[in-house]
Parts: C-alpha cells; structure tokens; sequence
C-alpha cells in the first residue's frame, strides 16, 4: 500500500496558501512510497519542509517559510505554517496511518 493513500482527503482548513501546494507536493513524493511509521512519517514531512524551504519545521509561534514554488497568488501567497502543520496537519496525517 502506497502512503499517499492518506493524503487523498484533504482538509477543508489551511493555515496559509502554500499548504495546499506542500499538501500536493507530500502526496506527489507518497505515491512512490510503502507505508511507514507514524514517527518515520512525521521524520519524512520534516525533511522535505527543510528541503522545499531551506527552514526547520518547528511549533515556533507565527513561524512559516515562503516557498515560491507554492506561490500563486495572494495576501500570503506561498506561505506555508509551521504551526498549523505541527498542530493540524502532522497530527491529522499520523492519525489517519494509524487507521490503516
């Protein structure tokens, strides 16, 4: 089983309009993966936040990264938010692997 099968439902809330971008770009990655781990999974988004946006992937407050590829347009265009990916959409992904 691939694991972008976990990110075919996506959320109906973002925290910034890059997300949807990095929700798509994790997905794209997915598909020519096995199933993991929570914890290896959570590892994996980390290293290709670091590596889309040259940041950590911390809980910092009101920390995000502007990635222009994911940039297409509006107030926080590209933005993507750390914290509503350690907060919502990490949480979220780990529990729908759970699931499986």
């Amino acid at each position: 089983m691939k694991l972008s099968i976990i990110f075919q439902e996506k959320p109906r809330q973002w925290g910034f309009r890059g997300d949807p971008y990095f929700w798509d770009h994790l997905k794209e990655r997915a598909e020519e993966m096995e199933i993991v781990s929570p914890e290896e999974l959570e590892a994996w988004i980390k290293e290709e936040y670091l590596s889309v946006s040259g940041k950590e992937l911390t809980n910092e407050y009101m920390d995000f990264a502007v990635v222009k590829e994911f940039a297409h347009g509006g107030m926080s265009s590209g933005g993507v938010d750390n914290q509503w990916w350690m907060e919502e959409g990490i949480p979220l992904l780990k529990s729908r692997l759970t699931e499986l």
